[in-house]
């Protein structure tokens, strides 16, 4: 007998489980199917502005406790850590946006929101194949899983979204010509670090350097990014490929980086992933019947702003806020009122952490009047991490779009 629900989310990461969270404080029946056997985030470190922090707080979820609250910002230079520019975060923050900058490992985060969703509602080893439109529902095909049948699914499933392709069929991500690693680092080992718990950014001629406490302060998140020439072949079949710190060390000793910068890559833990940057091309819609896309599945963003998470966790709020304003069967005004509500502001992330990521390589002229230019950054980006989405969404008012 084929099983039934009201609201299948696919993917039980940071966007589908606070999407779950949504819902269900709203008293709406969710199923959350992961792929994992186990629900791990790939990667290390994450840094959540106030614009999704705040939307944590209307939730209940307290993060107080297991996150590192980001003092400052420090901007450097690449060969000597000579500091270019430094602002206060912090409590300066935390008044001016009215939440605060925090940084978290990712799998702490999961951790603290899976606790906040029923055992179970989350279902793993869910591979989902393909999604098929029927009188009754929306059929979710999963491998070596019976299907299932849902009033209305959500498709939080990364920027390799199967959901996505039944949305709007096969479509590319796009690559930025950056390849970056990451990894994570007990504060022990980065003793001579400068402010190794404020968020960091060096810049450096075709590359850059990021780093931020996680956890209290008691761990180090690094993600190095260099543009090389060409694309390497494996970019043809792969966005990620296996890599040991001796390969990620040449790259960055050619540039004459600090040592410093050097002696962080040679302390990172665990396995070290080459990772080919990718955004996602504007999509000519977000849904399609029953279906509807979040997070990275419908704008994944590169990482130059910080703002990937953000997004798959404004989204997450806003449609779980519409879905139960509207009601499960009207899911085509709520579907049209998020899309519309969330496109643009998506969109213009993705171009600025597009545009910031080249800002952060340039050398000569260039450079120089980036430097220049950063004590606007402030009123520059403000827009990103002042956004209200708790008190935009409920403006949201029923009308044909």
């Amino acid at each position: 007998m084929t099983r039934k629900c009201d609201v299948a989310i696919v993917g039980g990461g940071i966007g589908g489980l606070t999407l779950a969270m949504s819902l269900l404080r709203r008293s709406v029946a969710v199923e959350v199917f992961e792929q994992d056997t186990e629900l791990r985030e790939i990667g290390a470190g994450i840094a959540i502005g106030g614009n999704a922090t705040r939307l944590f707080q209307r939730l209940g979820i307290d993060l107080a406790n297991v996150a590192n609250v980001v003092p400052a910002l420090q901007v450097r230079r690449w060969k000597d850590g000579e500091p270019l520019w430094s602002h206060p975060i912090g409590e300066w923050y935390r008044h001016e946006v009215g939440a605060p900058m925090l940084t978290l490992h990712r799998a702490t985060l999961q951790t603290v929101l899976a606790a906040a969703v029923p055992t179970e509602c989350i279902h793993l080893g869910h591979r989902l194949m393909g999604l098929s439109d029927e009188p009754a529902g929306v059929r979710l095909h999963f491998s070596e899983r019976d299907d299932v049948v849902a009033s209305v699914v959500a498709g939080v499933d990364g920027v390799n979204s199967t959901a996505r392709r039944y949305v709007c069929g096969d479509l590319v991500p796009t690559y930025s010509g950056e390849i970056g690693f990451r990894g994570v680092i007990p504060i022990g080992n980065a003793q001579d670090l400068p402010d190794p718990t404020s968020l960091n950014i060096w810049c450096g001629p075709g590359t850059h350097v990021i780093y931020y406490g996680l956890d209290r302060g008691e761990l180090v998140n690094l993600l190095a990014v260099y543009e090389p020439p060409h694309l390497p072949d494996w970019t043809a079949s792969s966005n990620r490929v296996p890599a040991t710190k001796e390969q990620a060390l040449s790259i960055f000793a050619e540039y004459s980086w600090d040592r410093r910068i050097l002696d962080l890559v040679r302390n990172v833990q665990g396995d070290m992933s080459f990772w080919a940057l990718v955004e996602l091309p504007r999509l000519p819609r977000w849904s399609r019947g029953r279906v509807v896309l979040l997070g990275d599945a419908a704008h994944a963003p590169l990482p130059h702003q910080g703002q990937g998470a953000a997004m798959a966790i404004e989204d997450a709020y806003a449609l779980g806020m519409l879905l139960t304003q509207s009601g499960l069967k009207e899911y085509g005004w709520a579907f049209n009122a998020f899309e519309d509500l969330r496109r643009r502001r998506a969109w213009m992330v993705q171009a600025y952490s597009r545009v910031a990521g080249r800002a952060f390589k340039v050398v000569g002229d260039a450079a120089a009047g980036r430097d220049a230019s950063w004590s606007s950054l402030p009123q520059r980006i403000g827009w990103i991490h002042g956004y209200r989405g708790d008190e935009i969404v409920p403006s949201a008012r029923r009308s044909p779009t």
